[in-house]
């Protein structure tokens, strides 16, 4: 008969320091045997497996098993009652990995014990000090950027691939023209034959001059340096010697260790924004690891600067508190580390911006893509348009007052207006 009144069952009070406790929704379970079932998990994910072996001595389930800190019934769905259980694992048994932490929380013991969704870490004190964060913030932002009294605009080039630096660099120093204050690749342009990383940051840096000599700013960069671990590094050291200070890095697919390895070589030169490409798949209803984890705690653990957040469908009331939760674990105090910057993207014009300052502040980079480069009345009144929306909000004036003085913002109102 199960045993429920020791390890791997154990009060919060008694696990050790330097611990993560992990949150996660169990579905598939009832009443009868979540106690036993959420146990064995505890011990699945540390020092054991599904059935006993021998070889396990009291000194590392004392030290090395994790516990079983709290089971709470969460609602029903179709198979039955759904748990909210948390689980205490000390920090000793995954190091400085995240591969490793997420082995261990997540990776080992789903496939044979129980059907889970991971919805949250917590660190006490000490596991937070272990996790030096993000190296620069908002501060050096505004800094690399000169912008200092509204949210920072960010475009990103489309399309989004296919032609090569020289045409790029004409897309760049259209957008630059209209003053737009960064522009980044897009995820899906890192080094391709047609359009190496090098020969592109050259073609974009003298696009980016030349355009400051008509906007009166020079706009920041960031090249897409996303590749394999090795490909990741050299393109960084690349990228710094061409005098380049940001950068974008495809961080789900390529790896939170080699996005904590960038950041703790090259942070204080390189300004990171990590990309959420690609989360969707780690994410689902009963299952995966929610965004509040992936694309807000962990990114931030890892010392990326800023990471890009999918602009919510405001309708959707489940949506929007997943955005609400995300942007929470990206800058919710947590010891003495730094937030990451939150930058919102996908589906944002110059007329909803307006949204995202009111309940986010001025602190935030808000990236506009489309409505940039789509606007009817070409790029460069488009970037100028998106720059102007973001002033005039920051400043309280309304979208349609600057209207009345700026072509560019009517245009954007009567084509987008509805779309709020």
């Amino acid at each position: 008969m199960p045993d429920y009144f020791h390890y791997p069952h154990a009060r919060p009070e008694s696990t050790r320091g330097n611990c993560i406790i992990a949150s996660y929704l169990v579905f598939g379970a009832g009443y009868t045997d979540i106690l036993a079932k959420a146990g064995g998990f505890a011990v699945g994910q540390s020092v054991g497996t599904w059935i006993q072996v021998p070889g396990i001595s009291g000194e590392m389930i004392d030290t090395r098993q994790a516990r079983l800190i709290d089971v709470t019934p969460a609602g029903q769905d179709g198979d039955g009652p759904v748990f909210l259980i948390r689980v205490a694992f000390p920090r000793e048994n995954f190091g400085d990995s995240f591969t490793t932490m997420l082995t261990s929380l997540l990776g080992n013991d789903v496939s044979t014990a129980l059907r889970v969704r991971l919805t949250n870490i917590e660190l006490d004190s000490l596991a937070v000090a272990q996790y030096p964060g993000p190296r620069q913030g908002i501060r050096e932002l505004r800094e690399l950027t000169g912008v200092h009294d509204r949210p920072l605009v960010l475009n990103m080039i489309k399309p989004c691939l296919g032609f090569t630096p020289e045409e790029g660099a004409k897309l760049f120093f259209e957008t630059a023209k209209g003053g737009v204050d960064m522009v980044k690749d897009d995820e899906l342009l890192a080094s391709p034959s047609y359009n190496p990383v090098a020969k592109r940051v050259e073609a974009y840096l003298k696009a980016a001059k030349e355009a400051a000599a008509i906007s009166g700013k020079e706009t920041l960069y960031l090249p897409n340096i996303s590749g394999t671990p090795r490909q990741l590094m050299e393109n960084a050291r690349c990228v710094i010697d061409l005098g380049i200070r940001a950068c974008l890095v495809n961080f789900v697919f390529g790896g939170l260790d080699s996005l904590a390895e960038l950041c703790a070589e090259f942070g204080d030169r390189l300004f990171v924004m990590a990309h959420y490409a690609g989360v969707g798949v780690m994410d689902w209803e009963r299952g995966g690891i929610a965004n509040s984890v992936f694309i807000g705690m962990l990114p931030r653990l890892a010392g990326a600067h800023a990471i890009m957040t999918m602009y919510p469908n405001r309708s959707d009331p489940a949506t929007m508190y997943d955005f609400y939760r995300t942007v929470q674990a990206q800058t919710l105090p947590m010891g003495g580390m730094r937030p990451i910057v939150t930058t919102v993207g996908g589906g944002v014009t110059p007329i909803n911006q307006a949204k995202i300052q009111e309940e986010l502040g001025r602190d935030v980079v808000i990236g506009i893509g489309g409505a940039i480069q789509g606007h009817p009345l070409g790029t460069a009144i488009g970037a100028d348009t998106a720059v102007r929306a973001v002033e005039a909000t920051a400043r309280g004036t309304s979208l349609e007052e600057l209207a009345q003085n700026h072509e560019g913002m009517r245009v954007a109102l009567e084509s987008w207006g509805s779309r709020i």
